[in-house]
């Protein structure tokens, strides 16, 4: 009976030393991935914008230098809706356009933003959204979104 005293406490330090092992293995392995994080966010990001976003949804969004585009759709079934004035980012990142553009129902346009602030190739954006509308019975609005605009330059 005396030689198995040990034998519990044993037991007990290799499974914890298992488990320990898993974690830092896992940890290890999420680490070794950055990338994954920013594409989920990206993902997240565009899934809310081209289903959820009312009364207009961004289809595509991109980024090059200085300059940002947005394929936007009017996701009402009335119109027209007029965005008297949209933009990406808040005060010195701020990238606006300030031409109008009329939306009928359904209707789709390709919105160019300037003076955005330049980011290098492949890196992440993650700017708010903000659009200023007139609905067709002249009640001015904006949309912010409840999700940033999240992208890699191009």
């Amino acid at each position: 009976m005396g030689m198995f005293r040990g034998q519990g406490a044993t037991e007990y330090l290799v499974l914890l030393a298992v488990v320990l092992i898993v974690a830092l293995v896992s940890v290890a392995l999420l680490g070794f991935f950055p990338g994954m994080a920013s594409d989920a966010r990206i993902t997240q990001s565009q899934s809310y914008w081209r289903g959820q976003a009312r009364p207009f949804a961004i289809i595509e969004n991109s980024m090059t230098g200085t300059t940002g585009t947005l394929v936007i759709q009017n996701m009402e079934a009335n119109g027209p809706y007029t965005i008297t004035a949209s933009g990406l980012g808040v005060g010195i990142a701020a990238c606006t356009n300030t031409t109008a553009f009329t939306f009928g129902a359904g209707q789709t346009q390709t919105i160019t933003l300037a003076s955005c602030t330049a980011g290098t190739s492949g890196a992440v954006y993650d700017l708010g959204v903000n659009i200023s509308y007139t609905t067709p019975n002249g009640v001015t609005s904006k949309e912010y979104g409840t999700k940033n605009m999240i992208g890699k330059y191009v």
